[in-house]
């Protein structure tokens, strides 16, 4: 059987290595999702013959297996997937595959599979250029939400998170928060923000915060998934003031030089988010699938 673990801060420079090789612009292959959301998603790894295999475990048993990222030929770590599972008394279910992902398991399994789309958890991928500079008519009430901000609160500032105003970031998210009416002490994506903020430098995570005079307002943060992708991992703001999510995701964009694309992750099904992201104007919305094995041959 693999030797599954918890992700660790030790684990965290191999795994950055394979991900950005593996050239995935997929949102759950970065190192610093993997380590901030492993208790949430009670996720394990294992390194295998140069390979990463990620699974999701409940009842202390994977329930779902993802595609192993690493250099070469996977057929064979495919192939101890399935007798892992074997092993371990359960089903050798592939979740949070791409398209491609999808395809090449058939190829290299033989296997008849039954496929279904993991609707919210697909990503949503932009052009730098679109988010940074705003172009043409599909982005005119971005600009106006934007010059309205400006007018309405002209001592703004965007500056990048640094030891110095960590706190502020925490701020936003309490206050965030509280008008959601969510308790931050038991909410998982408020813990991962204060991990990530206290693992900032290890997690070689790059993010701003917007203050509205010396009032911070919005905060976001992220990491590279390659050197083409970047992953925006959090964006909180207050929607008091008007404006201010589009603001933040313009300035924080003009901030990411060198990355062509900005991956802003999934919907997770809520449709307001879905008809935010969409209105963005995305060059890639990469669809997520399980696969579960439907026919009864024997593994060799």
């Amino acid at each position: 059987m693999f030797d599954f673990k918890s992700p660790a801060k030790d684990d965290l420079p191999y795994i950055r290595k394979i991900c950005e090789k593996y050239g995935t612009m997929g949102c759950d292959f970065n190192s610093a999702n993997i380590f901030l959301w492993r208790n949430k998603y009670n996720t394990k790894i294992c390194i295998y013959y140069g390979f990463l295999v990620l699974a999701y475990f409940r009842d202390n048993k994977p329930w779902g297996y993802c595609f192993p990222l690493g250099e070469g030929d996977p057929t064979a770590v495919i192939a101890e997937i399935f007798k892992d599972a074997r092993q371990r008394g359960v089903e050798a279910n592939f979740v949070m595959l791409t398209e491609a992902q999808k395809e090449k398991l058939v190829e290299i399994t033989g296997y008849k599979f039954s496929f279904k789309e993991l609707y919210g958890d697909e990503d949503y991928i932009y052009r730098n250029y679109d988010l940074s500079i705003l172009p043409g008519k599909r982005f005119h009430a971005k600009r106006n939400h934007i010059s309205k901000f400006n007018r309405e609160y002209p001592d703004w500032s965007f500056r990048l998170i640094s030891k110095d105003n960590k706190d502020d970031a925490i701020r936003v998210a309490e206050k965030w928060c509280e008008a959601k009416d969510i308790n931050p002490n038991t909410y998982e994506e408020f813990k991962a923000i204060e991990e990530a903020l206290e693992n900032y430098e290890l997690l070689k995570l790059h993010g701003g915060i917007l203050y509205v005079e010396e009032t911070p307002v919005a905060m976001t943060m992220g990491c590279e998934i390659n050197r083409k992708t970047f992953d925006v991992i959090f964006e909180k703001g207050l929607v008091e003031y008007d404006g201010v999510y589009a603001k933040v995701n313009n300035e924080f964009a003009k901030t990411l030089v060198g990355f062509e694309f900005i991956n802003r992750e999934e919907d997770m099904g809520i449709e307001s988010l879905k008809q935010a992201k969409l209105s963005y104007n995305p060059v890639v919305i990469l669809k997520r699938y399980m696969g579960v094995r439907n026919d009864k041959a024997e593994e060799s």
